[in-house]
């Protein structure tokens, strides 16, 4: 059956290249190798191949840029990643760019047969962003490389960007970036495509929204006043419900209040779902700090209400809830929720796992004990506004 699955193999070692090429050929695979990344790209555009075996370290074209290309053009080629250097972060970007397998170097005959029939069982669609290199640091002080930046704006965009981390003029700009929108003030792909907006920028008119935003659900202690006959919720549908929150007795806004109404409306919000009291609380605190509204509960039961009833930017899950499994609860929350970012926190981090989170659905994977610092940094990564 192998007969008709054809395998190209890109490693920079010919010792590597020989064995799995040997090991693969009396499973009944057809197998190509390639000593780089680039002779690679050139093979694969010229024939068909249902298997990309390549390692994650090689000169100019790295795996994982190999990887982003391959499943660029075409989302149907398998891809299993080895590599000397395994690490969880690598494992964990290789499965989110669609590898169907991460296996780390020596390995002996029996794991590389099951790697490859685990990748070819069924691989994780995923469209790269941009063809930027993922190493390229746009700034040293500056928190995100070129890819990261390019995710939120454009490749052009970041292209134009100086040591100062700030965009060239407008004037330079335009012959830099022509996705440039001068309605918005910003890079637009839209904008490209079909032109200027007629009315107002959209991410305009969608930063005023959330100012003005509609309560999402009956607000509690719904009665404003006993000579009003509004409940704060009527009064949120047209006013906002910052503004609801923020009127006092005497049915006139408070000043204070509604500044601390705005601020919570707009603070992004994060759902801890851990059965140790202290993470939780250690959490709820350090994110708080940075202007985060945490809210934690204790068991998938709990987690599953909560998604249902609010709305979320983050949801950071233990791996191990008590008795439960924690990678079980992540495709639940993600068919609630499939805009929210779900990152597994463990005490037991390994590749294995790791892998199996993003396969699961995890946006990411971190592992304990962690800084405040690197929580913030996760948080940061992960975080998506709506």
């Amino acid at each position: 059956m192998n007969k008709e699955k054809r395998v190209l193999i890109v490693d920079d070692e010919p010792n590597v290249l020989d064995s799995v090429s040997k090991v693969l050929e009396r499973k009944g695979f057809e197998t190509v190798t390639s000593r780089n990344g680039e002779d690679a790209l050139k093979q694969i555009q010229k024939e068909n191949f249902d298997l990309v075996v390549a390692d994650l370290m090689m000169p100019k074209v790295s795996g994982i840029e190999l990887l982003k290309t391959v499943k660029n053009e075409n989302k149907k080629v398998a891809f299993l990643v080895i590599t000397g250097y395994p690490s969880i972060n690598t494992a964990v970007e290789a499965t989110k760019y669609g590898a169907g397998g991460f296996l780390p170097k020596p390995f002996t005959p029996s794991e590389l047969e099951k790697a490859v029939e685990d990748a070819l069982g069924g691989t994780k669609e995923y469209q790269a962003v941009d063809t930027l290199p993922a190493s390229e640091q746009i700034d040293v002080d500056l928190p995100f490389d070129a890819r990261e930046v390019a995710r939120v704006t454009s490749n052009e965009y970041v292209k134009a960007l100086t040591r100062t981390d700030i965009a060239v003029t407008s004037t330079q700009r335009k012959e830099v970036a022509s996705d440039f929108c001068p309605k918005g003030q910003r890079s637009c792909k839209k904008f490209v495509k079909s032109g200027e907006c007629k009315d107002v920028c959209p991410f305009v008119a969608k930063a005023q929204k959330n100012l003005n935003a509609v309560a999402t659900k009956k607000l509690t202690n719904d009665p404003i006043d006993v000579d009003v006959p509004f409940s704060l919720s009527e009064v949120a549908e047209y006013a906002g419900e910052a503004y609801a929150l923020s009127l006092g007795s005497s049915d006139m806004p408070v000043v204070g209040h509604y500044q601390k109404a705005v601020k919570e409306a707009m603070s992004p919000k994060v759902l801890i779902v851990d059965d140790e009291t202290v993470v939780v609380n250690s959490v709820r605190k350090t994110l708080e700090k940075r202007g985060f509204i945490v809210e934690g509960v204790f068991n998938s039961k709990e987690a599953l209400e909560k998604a249902k009833s609010s709305k979320y930017n983050l949801i950071l899950v233990d791996m191990k809830l008590g008795n439960e499994n924690g990678l079980d609860l992540i495709p639940k929350l993600k068919k609630l929720a499939p805009e929210t970012s779900v990152v597994v926190l463990t005490g037991f981090a390994s590749i294995d796992t790791a892998v199996e989170s993003v396969r699961r659905g995890a946006d990411d994977y971190m592992a304990k004990p962690f800084t405040p610092e690197e929580l913030y940094t996760m948080t940061n990564k992960n975080l998506k506004v709506a």
